[in-house]
C-alpha cells in the first residue's frame, strides 16, 4: 500500500480548521486515526467524537494544493447528489471557506482489498462493481461525458522526447505505438455511455467490510460505459500479480461489453497510465511504501 508523505494529522491542522470540522460533526473530537492509503496530500482521518459518533473527514488547503482542492469540490458535488442505496459513503456535510475545503462522510468500516488477493475476495469486489454498474445505468445524476482519465498513446506518439523515454520503461510498447494509438481511438468511442462511472476505481478506492463493499473517492465521476470501472479494478488486481481474465470474461455480458470493446478501452486506459508514468511527479505527491 502507499501513503502520502505530506498528509497532516489532526493535531497538525490549524485550530480554526479543527473547529470547523467539529462544527460540521456537532461535537469535540476524542480520537483521530489518520488514513495511510491513497496519494492525496490533504488531511484524511477517521474521527471519533466524545459522544461516540464516528465519521471520515478529508480536508485540504486550497492555497497550497489548488488542484487537490478542486478535486474535493468536485467530489462534494458528486457525492451530494448520489441517491441512497448505492454502495458509496453518505456525505454528511461540507465546509468551504475559500481556503480550506472540508468533506465529512459517514464512517465505513472496511479495508482496501488485496494484501494479498484471494479468489473469493476478487469475485466479491467484481460482483459489486457489476451490480453497481447495473444499478447506475442510466446514471441517476448528470455528469460530463468527457474522459480525461482515458487516453495517452496518441499524445506520446506526437511527443518525440517523451516517446523516446518510453523505451526506458517498456521494451515492447514503442514498437506497436501506431496500433496502440488506433486502438485507443476505438476505446475512447467505446467508452461513451450513459452509466455513472467512478473513473478511478482502483483497489485503494474500495473498502471491503464484513457485510458490504463500498466505493469511495468520487471526484473523477463521469458518464460512460460501465465496463470502465472494471478495467481499472482489474488493472489493480493484475498489478498485484493475479491473472484477472478468469474474473473478467464471465461478467462482460452483464456489462454489454464485447471482448473487442474491452480491449480497446483497456488500450485507452493503459495509455493514460503510461502517459502519467512518464510525466513529472507533482511535488508533494510522491508515494512511499508503507
Amino acid at each position: 500500500m502507499f501513503a502520502s508523505k505530506k498528509r497532516p494529522r489532526w493535531a497538525e491542522l490549524p485550530a480554526s480548521v479543527r473547529g470547523s470540522i467539529e462544527g460540521l460533526l456537532g461535537g469535540a473530537v476524542a480520537y483521530a486515526e489518520s488514513c495511510a492509503g491513497g496519494f492525496s496530500p490533504g488531511f484524511a482521518s477517521r474521527l471519533t467524537l466524545h459522544g461516540g459518533h464516528r465519521a471520515f473527514v478529508k480536508a485540504v488547503d486550497a492555497h497550497h494544493w489548488p488542484i487537490e482542492a478542486s478535486h474535493h469540490r468536485a467530489e462534494a458535488d458528486v457525492a451530494g447528489r448520489l441517491p441512497a442505496g448505492l454502495p458509496v459513503p453518505r456525505l454528511l456535510d461540507v465546509c468551504d471557506d475559500g481556503r480550506w475545503v472540508i468533506l465529512a462522510f459517514e464512517q465505513v468500516d472496511g479495508v482496501a482489498p488485496g494484501k494479498p488477493w484471494t479468489a473469493p475476495q476478487i469475485r466479491r469486489v467484481v460482483a459489486q462493481a457489476v451490480d453497481f454498474a447495473q444499478a447506475a445505468t442510466p446514471s441517476p445524476i448528470e455528469l460530463p461525458r468527457d474522459h480525461p482519465r482515458l487516453g495517452g498513446w496518441a499524445g506520446l506518439a506526437l511527443d518525440q522526447p517523451t516517446s523516446a523515454r518510453l523505451r526506458t520503461v517498456s521494451a515492447w510498447a514503442p514498437h506497436p505505438l501506431g496500433r496502440l494509438t488506433a486502438l485507443e481511438r476505438e476505446g475512447l468511442r467505446a467508452a461513451q455511455g450513459d452509466s455513472l462511472v467512478h473513473c478511478d476505481l482502483y483497489p485503494h478506492n474500495v473498502l471491503v467490510g464484513d457485510d458490504r463493499v463500498v466505493f469511495v473517492d468520487w471526484p473523477h465521476a463521469r458518464l460512460g460505459a460501465p465496463v470502465i470501472d472494471l478495467v481499472a479494478l482489474l488493472t489493480g488486481v493484475a498489478a498485484d500479480g493475479v491473472d484477472p481474465e478468469p474474473y473478467l470474461l464471465p461478467v462482460l455480458p452483464a456489462l454489454n461489453c464485447s471482448p473487442a470493446s474491452f480491449d480497446a478501452i483497456l488500450a485507452a486506459h493503459t495509455g493514460f497510465l503510461m502517459a502519467g508514468a512518464l510525466a513529472p511527479m507533482p511535488i508533494g505527491l510522491e508515494a512511499i511504501a508503507e
